[in-house]
């Protein structure tokens, strides 16, 4: 019988070790084309930009915007793709970080999407200060990823919120350790259940240009942090997407 268990543990590790090794083989093969069809991509599009400099007539060409409009697309989808499968293997390189002034300076950067429309970007956040070890640039993309999609949640008019707090006990639960909450409030269409159950499943979409791939980038990088993603939504009546943030990054579970 313990003869039988070593072996059966032993083809165990060796199929972990191929699987792994086919998924790093799936990573570098995913990453050169996507490489070399955004090297392409880059290079049409710059053509296209100087055949309208030089002939600006073009512009009005039965079909000419619409393509540059998918173009345009497939250059983000393959930016969202780089970015979603290398942080299969990147590593956090964490520092303190002052949560309070970083989203701020998320706001900051983010108010010229809101610029010149009827919605709005508002941020609060309590008096006290609120520190976190976190990887700050992938900290930006997670936060800013979210913030776009409340705005691409709203119709004409509307408002997205983030705000800073405490956790709530519940919440807590989630992350057992120390964290604060970063929520992104939305006053947009909402989700059904139906919805909220795919939202976080790679190239999921409901939305006619998007990638499906902005709020699993999202929810990666915060679980990396050791933390996770909530939502609560229903239909028309907006949704709330709540960050759980370890203080000290670790494993999630």
């Amino acid at each position: 019988m313990n003869t039988r268990i070593s072996s059966l543990e032993q083809e165990n590790q060796k199929l972990k070790h191929l699987l792994s090794q086919t998924k790093k083989d799936m990573q570098t093969s995913l990453s050169a084309i996507s490489h070399e069809l955004r090297n392409s991509l880059t290079l049409i599009i710059g053509s296209m930009q100087l055949i309208e400099q030089d002939h600006p007539e073009i512009a009005s060409v039965r079909d000419w915007s619409s393509i540059r409009s998918d173009l345009d697309h497939m250059q983000l989808f393959l930016q969202d793709l780089s970015s979603y499968k290398s942080l299969q293997f990147t590593r956090l390189n964490c520092c303190l970080c002052d949560l309070t002034a970083f989203l701020q300076d998320i706001c900051h950067n983010c108010s010229s999407w809101f610029d010149g429309t009827h919605r709005q970007l508002v941020f609060s956040a309590p008096e006290i200060p609120f520190t976190s070890y976190t990887d700050a640039p992938k900290l930006y993309q997670a936060i800013t990823n979210l913030i776009k999609n409340g705005l691409e949640a709203l119709d004409s008019e509307g408002t997205v919120s983030l705000r800073l707090r405490n956790v709530t006990p519940e919440e807590a639960a989630y992350t057992g350790t120390e964290a604060s909450a970063i929520e992104i409030k939305d006053t947009g269409i909402g989700l059904t259940s139906k919805q909220q159950e795919e939202i976080f499943r790679p190239f999921y979409t409901s939305k006619p240009s998007g990638t499906g791939l902005g709020l699993p980038i999202a929810l990666d990088i915060i679980k990396a942090h050791g933390g996770t993603i909530l939502v609560r939504s229903a239909p028309h009546k907006g949704s709330v997407f709540t960050v759980l943030l370890p203080r000290f990054p670790g494993p999630a579970e």
